[in-house]
């Protein structure tokens, strides 16, 4: 039984001590001693941290301390040292579909940093936002809006998440500064002993190159705090898309099942051709089912769509053809000059014509010379292309039953030719439709590389089923040679453990790493699958479940 089983619960001396510490730097209020309150609430109110997708308890916090501070975050840093209490970092807490806030390890306490909620600069000139934890995607919009900045942050299909820890995550959105890893540039972070740090061109004092040249002088850091447990990130700066003169939001449909296979293709390679900028989402026909607002394919959808069923493809096909559907449909926009635009919308129909009965339809916003386009021209849209953020999608969850639903997302990283994607694919909506699930198809293409996430929407009775069809997509993905970019917390030893390049090196120097910055173990214990390795750590007093 891996690590992840594990549960670590000081005894009740020790994490009063350290509560009463704790409390004493940040108040009372900034305190839960239990994991009932405290957190950001979800849209059903609760403010409890855990898993708002699950009823287990197998990865429930002691409870939380919700820090406002870099300096705060030090003092508590060191604290958790000195009575050994493991603590697991979360920005705002809404990793949803990866486990929400919560831990690896039972029993870990939640350092909640949503507190941390300013924006520290944005140059609307240079394009870039600096922002600390607690700043979320509407935090920035809303900032950029008052302002009055020609910006389009990029933001994900749900926009109340931390910007800062989306990017840690890799998480992405649907500007042309939509691949966050990529658009991020400098970070200050605090050590696990407490001390603090800054990449890039921040390691030099007051340098205003500190959001504008990610490379500095040196190693790289960055890249260290990524989905990893070596540190805790307290600024971030992020390039943000300048506002285009002109843009359209374009839908690509393709009849057939295998057209997938094209679909991908000429989207990667119109995208290393920089013809298209921003990452293309593609919906298969389900997903474009379940999220159209016919009321006629929502009642045909609800016969079947309830716990233990699944929809049959013979039905979907039904509507697909009745409403005049393709089977897959990709979504992306063009950005560009007034003079760009038009030329840049005939080269795509151009590349699509080569896939028989493809149809590509778009909203154009022609612009005028000179003039950035306005948030308030475009108006929220289904798919944020121009930086909108939105709750929309949440709704999905809660498709399957009255009861109250969740999901899950398995995301493995796949070639661009598609390909490689249509096979996994095959297979997956096979394991899929045995489970009595429905495939959601939610590809994301990049020029060298597909995100291809499944969402898998489940009832609350059903969590158990939705995960051993993870547990089957993850050993089939394998099998194939594919890896998860990111996966839900029950998850991280065994993605981890497909890091097996030359007897596991990867793994002993993340071990390795860790043993150095953080001896005692206390900074989020099993986080993408890193743990310590000597039994100094406070790790060796796990316990088995």
């Amino acid at each position: 039984m891996s690590r992840q089983s594990a549960s670590t619960t000081p005894n009740a001396g020790a994490l009063d001590s350290f509560f009463n510490a704790v409390a004493n730097i940040l108040g009372d209020d900034n305190v839960s001693r239990d994991h009932h309150h405290g957190a950001l609430a979800g849209r059903d109110g609760k403010d409890s941290y855990g898993d708002a997708y699950s009823p287990s308890d197998i990865h429930q916090p002691s409870g939380a301390i919700r820090p406002s501070s870099v300096e705060e975050v030090q003092q508590v840093l060191k604290l958790a040292n000195t009575h050994k209490v493991p603590l697991w970092t979360v920005s705002r807490g809404k990793n949803l579909g990866y486990g929400g806030q919560s831990p690896v390890v039972k029993g870990t306490i939640v350092l909640d940093l949503h507190r941390m909620n300013k924006i520290v600069e944005i140059n609307g000139e240079s394009g870039y936002a600096i922002v600390e934890p607690g700043v979320s995607f509407f935090d920035l919009y809303e900032e950029i809006q008052r302002q009055g900045l020609s910006l389009w942050p990029s933001v994900p299909a749900i926009g109340w998440g931390s910007v800062l820890g989306n990017t840690l995550d890799r998480g992405f959105g649907y500007t042309p500064n939509g691949e966050h890893s990529q658009s991020q540039c400098g970070m200050e972070v605090v050590l696990p002993k407490g001390d603090l740090l800054r990449t890039g061109a921040g390691a030099m004092k007051d340098n205003p190159a500190f959001a504008l040249y990610k490379g500095g002088f040196g190693p790289s850091l960055d890249g260290l705090f990524y989905q990893s447990n070596f540190g805790v990130v307290t600024k971030l700066g992020m390039h943000i898309t300048p506002a285009p003169e002109a843009y359209a939001t374009l839908e690509v449909s393709v009849p057939r099942e295998e057209d997938l296979v094209d679909l991908i293709g000429i989207l990667s390679d119109l995208m290393r051709r920089s013809i298209i900028l921003n990452s293309p989402s593609i919906a298969n026909i389900f997903r474009i089912a379940l999220t159209c607002k016919i009321p006629e394919v929502h009642a045909r959808l609800g016969e079947y769509m309830k716990p233990g069923s699944h929809i049959p493809y013979k039905v979907l096909e039904e509507i697909r053809e009745q409403q005049g559907w393709g089977f897959w449909r990709a979504y992306f926009s063009l950005y560009g000059s007034v003079e760009m635009l038009p030329a840049l919308q005939k080269t795509v129909q151009r590349a699509f014509a080569a896939i028989p009965g493809a149809q590509v339809t778009w909203r154009e916003f022609p612009g005028v010379p000179g003039k950035a386009i306005t948030a308030a021209e475009i108006k929220e849209e289904e798919i944020p292309h121009s930086g909108i953020p939105t709750l929309g999608p949440l709704g999905i969850v809660d498709s399957r039953g009255e009861s109250g639903g969740g999901h899950i997302s398995f995301s493995p990283i796949i070639p661009p030719s598609g390909r490689e994607l249509y096979a996994w694919y095959l297979t997956a909506k096979q394991r899929t439709i045995d489970a009595n699930f429905d495939f959601f198809a939610d590809f994301h293409v990049y020029p060298r590389y597909v995100v291809g996430i499944e969402l898998v929407i489940y009832t609350l009775e059903e969590e158990e089923r939705a995960h051993a069809l993870y547990g089957d997509l993850l050993h089939d993905a394998s099998e194939q040679g594919f890896m998860e970019y990111r996966t839900h917390v029950r998850y991280m030893d065994a993605v981890a453990s497909k890091q097996n390049f030359n007897g596991s090196a990867f793994g002993r120097f993340t071990g390795l790493l860790k043993d150095t910055l953080d001896p005692n173990g206390i900074l989020s214990p099993g986080k993408s699958g890193i743990w310590n390795s000597t039994e100094s750590t406070i790790s060796a007093g796990f316990q088995k479940l």
